[in-house]
């Protein structure tokens, strides 16, 4: 006898039950705001945000208007709100790794990225939102987008904590490397490679490495400025690697 084949698992929003149920007032508003929000990156994912409507967000989540309305004034007020819990979660991940008191400098950023870009990659449809679509959804959610990267920023400090202070990044250049990474992802998004972002973990390791000011030797050695060197004057770059080219 050939067996029942089993029932594939709804990856659609989970459906409150029918009719009666135990469940209080409260905690239908809650779970009715929280399938709200987790449907917005598949919905911005699919059409953008200018093309994302309230009735997009409220079939995706398997609610009424009315219930979207009791939690968010407009679909900018709950994409917001998505932002906000999409980052949060993303520092959440990456800070983890740099907390390891047991850890250097290159595997603590090394682990930080590798788990964030790991999660981005999981999430395409978060990844899109928070690097592709926040930027260009209004200037609150673009100011609070870029307050994320302050944060993020900020970040880099904690990877470092037995550095000497000039050996870390200035506060401005902290926005410098958040920022280029930030870039990088979103073109990867953009160009339908958000699943394979994890590779992007060798270059982008050696890219924030390269802002540090190190005087150990080992596996830093020629990749960053040694303390004790004078930067290289812009004539010297050109001179090196125009024999690197003729090499």
């Amino acid at each position: 006898m050939a067996k029942a084949r089993s029932r594939p698992k709804s990856t659609g929003p989970r459906r409150l039950p029918r009719g009666r149920h135990a469940l209080a007032p409260e905690e239908v508003a809650r779970d009715q705001r929280q399938r709200l929000l987790a449907a917005v990156p598949g919905v911005v994912g699919e059409k953008g945000y200018e093309a994302m409507s309230v009735a997009d967000i409220v079939k995706a989540a398997a609610v009424s208007r009315n219930a979207f309305y009791k939690s968010f004034k407009d679909k900018q007020d709950c994409f917001a709100v998505a932002h906000e819990e999409g980052h949060e979660r993303l520092l959440e991940i990456l800070t983890v790794p740099c907390d390891d008191s047991g850890a250097g400098l290159e595997e603590r950023v090394e682990r930080s990225l590798s788990a964030g870009l790991d999660a981005l990659a999981a999430e395409p449809e978060v990844a899109r939102m928070l690097f592709v679509e926040a930027p260009s959804a209004g200037e609150e959610i673009a100011l609070r987008y870029h307050e994320w990267l302050k944060r993020y920023g900020i970040l880099l400090r904690s990877a470092a904590p037995d550095l000497p202070p000039q050996s870390i990044p200035a506060p401005e250049v902290e926005g410098v490397i958040v920022g280029g990474i930030a870039s990088r992802v979103a073109s990867e998004v953009l160009q339908g490679r958000a699943k394979k972002l994890r590779d992007l973990t060798a270059p982008l390791v050696e890219y924030v490495l390269a802002f540090y000011r190190l005087s150990e030797p080992g596996p830093q050695e020629g990749r960053v400025i040694a303390l004790d060197q004078e930067p290289a004057q812009p004539a010297e770059l050109f001179e090196a690697r125009r024999r690197q080219a003729g090499a």
